[in-house]
């Protein structure tokens, strides 16, 4: 049986830094790097122990990817080198690291040690928060991002209680932390999943949050196609909890402007990142449907650019479904309407209908790379058949699947699709989160029948 969870102390309950403890300097190790990657890697004893076994899985999947220089955690290089041999860092990768081994392997036994390094990275988290100096530091923010990946891959349960401490840890931080790159990049993987918690669970994002991206911002090039996809994140999750809030149906009009003009900035966003990060459609009657939808296949410079790029369609998916809900309701509502106006919300419609179909096209045409089945990067890939998937490509494509799974665009043959495909994620992944989403999905695709 999964052991639970037991949570971290409550926020206020955490040790803000004094300024006197910026005096005191962090020991520092030296890691060797590895060849290929130039990646850390633990130290190796005569025979590899499950935090070894454990850390390189996690490192190599989640870090650096199998073919590719950014995995879909690639910030997490120069935390480890800096304090890689901290217990709680270690402890919480090594558990991340070997229930993805577990469940890609199917051994119980290794699913046994990843609880058990669960359960210890846990223990190890509540003793730093305790600590004015370790609460805030790189390696204990680390661990937190890394225990809310091991729920995604292996329960959701708690997933958003970690996302949350991790966002307490944050704040705790203050505006000093943001001193290199990785803090930024840390603090934008908080942001991004706060984002997506606060969506998914109609709460609203933390305004202490806010004042710290403020912060960040003016620490690094705020032009940048992925600062800015953050930025515009807070603004939709802040856009739909307003919207949920007007029970009353009021203000409906200047809330569909908000969401048209916040569209036209992801259009330019999104023209923006195809400068940043090109990627290449591929079109092939063949493939295998099974893993190829329709035949495309689309080929990114990494892992890393797959995920930027989704979380982008993840987010103009929702303002265009937001629009769909405000245009319903005002062509429903408003009896004042006259005709050239109604047929100009009913074009508005449509173009959101087609944006929605687009976006769901463009993700699901991410899936063979980000599952790590093309045995290469050339105009022409091939399908590697013997490879069982990617776990952290599973991580990273649960939520776009059910985005595009739930969205009202979405074909039904195309819906039965990704029910499968989620399915394969919880039962041939162990990537539980994704039987959790499916059962949504199923429950629309049996109402439209």
């Amino acid at each position: 049986m999964r052991q639970e969870c037991p949570g971290y102390r409550d926020e206020w309950d955490l040790v803000f830094r004094d300024q006197t403890d910026k005096t005191i300097k962090r020991s520092r190790k030296t890691k060797i790097k590895s060849a290929d990657q130039g990646l850390p890697t633990p130290a190796r004893g005569l025979s590899p122990d499950p935090d070894e076994i454990g850390v390189n899985y996690f490192l190599r999947n989640f870090v650096s990817g199998q073919s590719s220089s950014r995995g879909c955690l690639n910030y997490i290089p120069s935390v480890y080198r800096e304090d890689g041999e901290h217990p709680t860092l270690v402890a919480s990768m090594a558990a991340v690291g070997l229930v993805a081994l577990a469940n890609s392997t199917r051994q119980p036994d290794l699913a046994n040690l990843a609880r058990a390094k669960y359960t210890e990275a846990i223990r190890n988290v509540n003793v730093a928060l305790t600590s004015p100096v370790e609460s805030v530091k790189d390696s204990t923010l680390m661990s937190v991002i890394s225990l809310g990946v091991f729920e995604h891959v292996s329960e959701h349960k708690a997933w958003v209680r970690h996302v949350q401490g991790a966002a307490a840890i944050v704040v705790a931080r203050g505006k000093d932390q943001f001193t290199s790159t990785a803090t930024i990049l840390m603090f934008n993987q908080v942001r991004a999943d706060l984002v997506l918690a606060c969506v998914h669970n109609e709460i609203p994002f933390p305004e202490d949050m806010i004042e710290l991206q403020e912060e960040a911002a003016k620490h690094i090039d705020a032009s940048g196609a992925f600062w800015r996809a953050g930025t515009l994140g807070v603004r939709c999750a802040d856009l739909l909890m307003r919207v949920r809030a007007n029970t009353e149906q009021i203000h409906l009009p200047e809330y569909l402007e908000e969401a048209t003009m916040m569209e036209r900035e992801f259009q330019n966003h999104a023209m923006l990142l195809a400068t940043q990060e090109p990627y290449t459609i591929t079109q092939s009657a063949g493939g295998v449907p099974k893993l190829i939808y329709n035949g495309r296949v689309d080929l990114y410079k990494d892992a890393w650019a797959i995920r930027v790029w989704n979380n982008l369609r993840n987010l103009r998916m929702i303002v265009c479904e937001i629009m769909l809900y405000l245009l319903n309701k005002i062509l429903a509502t408003d009896l004042t309407l006259t005709s050239a106006v109604r047929q100009s919300l009913k074009l508005k419609f449509q173009m959101a209908m087609q944006t929605l179909s687009m976006l769901g096209d463009d993700i699901l045409a991410t899936i063979p790379q980000a599952l790590e089945f093309l045995s290469s990067a050339s105009n022409t890939p091939s399908v590697d058949l013997s490879f069982h998937g990617s776990v952290s490509g599973g991580y990273i494509l649960t939520w776009c699947l059910y985005m595009v799974g739930k969205c009202p665009a979405t074909k039904a043959e195309t819906r039965k699709w990704i029910i499968q495909r989620l399915q394969d994620f919880g039962r041939n992944m162990g990537i539980s989160i994704a039987l959790r989403l499916v059962d949504d999905i199923i429950m629309i695709d049996q109402f439209a029948d």
